[in-house]
């Protein structure tokens, strides 16, 4: 059973959302079977650009895979459940594959933490790669430059924007992998891109 804050949260991030200006370097208004890829801490910045604009996410298959499935959902996003595989152990992420491909062809978006769900922070995994390669589909790299904000002691550093803060989006070059390329190389080329947009928005 959902305890009374978090069945509130969607409502609250919905309040929030109304307090904060968000700009985007990217018209993403035409934006088609695109997979946007964003550092874990700034999920929540990110999603309140998102609210309701039909973009499909992934949740854990956990409790707070749960949680986070429930949010989003609350949000306007759709949700993907599963995880990557870990020790040998399939969390989902084979028939989450499947989904997100069907996703994609029907013509949606799809948001992927590239760093999470445990980390190191900001070190692109291969899935989000792997995927982009199977499906001919680009990414979209995502930075959120947030004028004032608190960070939670966890692994990410979870960033939470304050209230009537601004939120600068920017965003990387649609980067397509083709096949038989090499994983890892691209993870790198996305990883600096990304780290790139945080340069950008610091100068």
């Amino acid at each position: 059973m959902k305890n009374t804050l978090t069945k509130s949260l969607p409502l609250l991030i919905r309040l929030l959302r109304k307090t904060i200006k968000i700009t985007c370097d990217r018209d993403d208004s035409k934006d088609k079977s695109i997979i946007y890829a964003l550092w874990h801490s700034q999920a929540l910045a990110v999603a309140l650009y998102g609210i309701d604009k039909n973009i499909y996410s992934m949740a854990s298959q956990n409790k707070d895979g749960d949680i986070a499935a429930y949010i989003l959902e609350g949000l306007g996003f759709g949700v993907v459940r599963g995880s990557s595989n870990k020790d040998g152990k399939d969390k989902g992420g084979a028939k989450a594959l499947m989904q997100i491909k069907r996703v994609l062809e029907q013509g949606y978006n799809i948001a992927i933490t590239v760093d999470g769900p445990t980390g190191p922070p900001k070190k692109v995994k291969q899935g989000i790669i792997y995927l982009a390669q199977k499906t001919k589909r680009p990414i979209v790299g995502i930075y959120a430059d947030i004028s004032k904000y608190i960070s939670l002691n966890s692994w990410d550093s979870f960033q939470i924007p304050l209230p009537f803060s601004k939120i600068r989006l920017f965003t990387t070059e649609e980067i397509y992998v083709k096949e038989n390329e090499d994983l890892e190389t691209y993870a790198k080329i996305l990883e600096q891109s990304m780290i790139n947009l945080e340069l950008k928005a610091n100068t």
